[in-house]
């Protein structure tokens, strides 16, 4: 394939997509790349490797992606969060994977002008929009990317009739990096045979292709295992299982076909497939969610609907062969698109999610193959000039996919604008609902959020987050007995929901039944002794309506559920104080101050300690300490100056840090007005 090709495909990968670049992080975006703590520094690194992809705790294990992440991870060291850089690699690795399937079917024997059409559809296509523009798609670009990779890398190795090593080795540890970027690349191997099959640019018989094979070769195949082998191994040390956790499941919520027996299951996926091919070919009605239940599904397989797929796959098998030999191109789609939906179908085993259009991305390859494989001339027939209309159709279809990508790309602006693109195109799902709720709620609009709350409860009744997030809003318009009834329901659906117990035992304190609350809490900790949140808001009840041995022993147990969290620390710090255990109490700041040394909380706390033991110079550095790591807090300049003001001796330190709180506070409130009026007379 000439130089000027691969410019000209690279191109046209980019284009459509260049309008998304300056747009924010959303959706998972944030979970993944920008809040994730893993990803902050080099020290870090070996939490990419030794947790789950979401990170936490193994009950929501599905997935292992540490190559991904670490990619993330190198982009945060260089550059921060800054989401158009991270679109700027998303955007190369597309164009990166267009041209490599260009140069694939290529180096496999098609003729340039084929190789080259299918390339230009997949660049512009409007269903890769989500894998592209969409942050943590680079999950599926990246292994896409690898999977063409060592498929030419296998062609190199073995091209001269035996194997040779440097290409075949660059094959194997390029598959082994892929199956850690994301699982599906675990289909490299099946494309590797799939290019021996139309090898040449025809469709051979297995037999045929078997015997092609040098014994060389045909042992190397084998060597395939071994990056599968590491990659299940790894997977049952770090995440306790081959495919998910032990610990974890599937929620209905996310792929509803986890509830139905395997004979409906994957009649049902079947016809996804199908909800594949014709997204792809005519992208109408996109959405980034396809959850429960926006999706139509066969109950039973008397359901005219359950045998759509099924016939779909039927006439696939008898298409694929009737074309292999006449129209190898189309053979190959065809096979490569069910070889690389099959791990994601949902057929063999349940997956995370019911639908998805990211993970039409490689799959799409083969169906642009079929499409061109069906139009072009036959491999005997020679293109003639005087019979352009092919070339016309593809500039026509490229030209309207690219400003469909265009258009679609806009929708993932932002959060907000994403959650209300899903819930116009798919009405009946309920975490499309759920996220337009929580968007709505998180920037205060209530209102909007209520009635979507209850849409996605009323479609999936087993939503609970949608219920605890319905009773956060009830509590906060004091609507206590409604609000009550929401948290009731998410814990009695599921009763290890750490937010339904808190929420519930809160919504009880503040309604003032406090013994319901009393017990609401106990029964939250005995369900989930090593829960955090729970532990915490357990020890503040306990602060208010127990006795202070109650309080002091629950924030011990929350000091330890928060892994030493600095708030808990420093609340056990004030109850410690409270018992007159004051040598205790300011080790527990202490330690606060070790994971945030800024914490301006935990410096007041040995501050005011210090002034009641009488040593105030040790006080005035800590109130000192507070301000520099706190350069924008009002009230503990204030506080600074007023300390400075009753202690003479400590005016120096003050003084130090007058020209820095002048220059923050311009105009100051009457709290530091009057500080600072007192410490100049």
């Amino acid at each position: 394939m000439s130089s000027r090709r691969r410019l000209g495909l690279a191109l046209l990968a980019l284009l459509p997509f260049l309008n998304g670049l300056p747009y924010d992080f959303t959706y998972d975006d944030k979970l993944i790349i920008r809040d994730n703590d893993r990803l902050e520094a080099p020290a870090k690194v070996g939490e990419i490797f030794t947790t789950q992809y979401f990170g936490g705790a193994l009950t929501s294990a599905q997935n292992y992606r540490p190559i991904l992440l670490l990619t993330y991870a190198v982009q945060r060291w260089i550059h921060g969060n800054r989401s158009w850089l991270f679109r700027a690699v998303n955007l190369a690795l597309h164009a990166a994977v267009t041209v490599s399937l260009g140069e694939w079917l290529f180096a496999l024997g098609f003729a340039a002008g084929p190789a080259s059409a299918v390339a230009a559809l997949f660049a512009v296509a409007t269903i890769h929009v989500e894998a592209v523009t969409s942050l943590v798609g680079r999950a599926e670009l990246l292994a896409s990317l690898l999977v063409f990779v060592v498929a030419r890398l296998w062609l190199r190795a073995t091209r001269e009739g035996r194997i040779a090593p440097r290409p075949y080795g660059a094959a194997l540890g390029l598959f082994l990096l892929a199956v850690f970027v994301k699982e599906n690349a675990i289909v490299a191997p099946g494309v590797v045979v799939l290019g021996e099959l139309f090898r040449g640019g025809r469709g051979r018989s297995p037999r045929a292709a078997w015997s092609g094979l040098s014994k060389a070769a045909r042992w190397a195949l084998a060597g395939f295992a071994f990056p599968i082998a590491v990659l299940f191994a790894v997977r049952l040390i770090v995440i306790k299982g081959f495919l998910i956790s032990k610990e974890a499941g599937v929620f209905e919520l996310e792929n509803p076909l986890v509830v139905l027996a395997f004979p409906l299951r994957a009649a049902n996926a079947l016809g996804l497939g199908l909800r594949y091919v014709s997204k792809t070919f005519l992208p109408i009605h996109l959405s980034a969610d396809h959850s429960a239940y926006a999706l139509p599904l066969a109950r039973s397989l008397r359901d005219p609907i359950a045998w759509w797929g099924v016939a779909g796959a039927m006439a696939g098998v008898v298409l694929t062969l009737a074309l292999w030999r006449r129209r190898p191109l189309a053979a190959l789609g065809l096979c490569l698109f069910a070889g690389a939906l099959f791990p994601a179908s949902n057929v063999p085993f349940i997956i995370g999610t019911i639908f998805a259009e990211r993970l039409a991305y490689l799959p799409s390859a083969g169906l642009f193959c079929l499409a061109v494989g069906l139009l072009a001339p036959p491999s005997r027939e020679v293109p003639r000039p005087a019979r352009p209309w092919r070339e016309w159709l593809l500039l026509a279809v490229v030209a309207l996919y690219g400003a469909a990508t265009i258009a679609r790309n806009r929708v993932w602006k932002d959060d907000r604008t994403l959650y209300a693109d899903m819930v116009a195109k798919v009405p009946n799902s309920a975490k499309a609902h759920y996220n337009v709720a929580w968007d709505a709620q998180r920037e205060g609009r209530s209102a909007e959020a209520a009635p979507h709350l209850r849409a996605a409860v009323a479609i999936f009744p087993g939503y609970y987050d949608g219920w605890a997030l319905l009773g956060k809003l009830l509590w906060d318009e004091k609507k206590w007995d409604e609000a009550i009834a929401c948290y009731r329901k998410s814990v009695e659906i599921f009763p290890s929901y750490e937010n339904g117990r808190w929420g519930l035992a809160k919504t009880l304190e503040e309604s003032g039944r406090i013994e319901e609350a009393r017990k609401a809490f106990e029964d939250g900790a005995d369900q989930l002794p090593d829960s955090y949140p729970i532990a915490y808001h357990r020890a503040a009840f306990l602060e208010v309506h127990g006795t202070l041995e109650q309080a002091e022993d629950a924030w011990s147990d929350a000091v330890e559920n928060g892994d030493g969290a600095g708030s808990a620390r420093l609340a056990h710090a004030r109850v410690l104080r409270k018992l007159e255990r004051e040598e205790e109490a300011w080790d527990e700041a202490r330690f606060a101050l070790v994971n945030d040394p800024a914490n301006g909380a935990a410096r007041r706390f040995l501050a005011e300690g210090y002034e009641r033991a009488g040593r105030t110079l040790a006080g005035g550095a800590e109130w000192t300490r507070a301000v520099r790591g706190n350069p924008d807090d009002e009230t503990l300049a204030s506080e600074l100056l007023e300390y400075a003001v009753r202690h003479p001796e400590t005016r120096f330190r003050a003084r130090l840090l007058l020209p820095g709180i002048r220059r923050s506070f311009s105009k100051p409130g009457d709290r530091l007005a009057k500080a600072l009026a007192a410490l100049g007379a």
